[in-house]
Formats: C-alpha cells, structure tokens, sequence
C-alpha cells in the first residue's frame, strides 16, 4: 500500500508542476504584478510604478481564473511562500512584495535609497 501512495504523490506533484508551467513566473527584474480586470488597486499600482518610472510586467490573470483559481492561487502561493488571494499581487526582482499598500512601502524605500546615492 505504501508504495502505492507514494507513486500517487509523485505523479501528483509532477501533474501540478505541468500545471504551474502554465503561468508565467515573476520577471527578476523591476516589478511584476498580476492583476484581473475591474481591479482598481491593479490599476493603481501599476500607475504607481509606471508613475515612477521602473520596469513593470503586467500580466493579466482573468484567464487563469476563469480556467483553474485553484490551481492559479497554489502556484502564488508557491512562489509567494504564503497564501495570498487577493488582486494585484506584485513580485519585485522575483520576490514577493503583497498588494497595493506593500508596493507603495516598496517604492517609497527604493526612492529613498536613490536619492541617498544622488
């Protein structure tokens, strides 16, 4: 029985990561952020960042949601290395930043580092 099991878990585990190759990974440069539509905080943020002037990849979510949310969420889960459910999601060089109220903090610390090399 046990091997049994275990050659589920296996097979399992490689199904998801066929799965998670399906959406696309966080850029390891400038921002990333995942949004959806009728999103104002996703329309915000991106702003914010374009306003400013760093690197942004958008990346539209309305299909992975519309074909597998559970699927999508566990692959931000993964990379985010905790649940996060709601819009927009942002990654920075790669690592997770939050939503909106994380990026603005983000931004602010860049600008600030910035202006202390200038």
């Amino acid at each position: 029985m046990r091997i049994i099991i275990e050659f589920v878990y296996k097979y399992l585990k490689i199904k998801i990561l066929i799965i998670y190759m399906e959406f696309i990974s966080p850029d390891t440069k400038g921002f990333t952020v995942y949004s959806k539509s009728g999103c104002i905080n996703c329309i915000k943020v991106k702003n914010l960042i374009k306003d400013n002037f760093f690197l942004i990849t958008e990346i539209d979510c309305n299909e992975y949601i519309l074909e597998d949310k559970e699927a999508f969420l566990s692959f931000i889960e993964e990379l985010a290395k905790k649940s996060h459910k709601t819009f927009p999601m942002v990654f920075y060089e790669g690592k997770f930043i939050g939503g909106l109220s994380e990026t603005i903090d983000q931004i602010d610390k860049l600008l600030l580092s910035f202006e202390e090399i200038f």
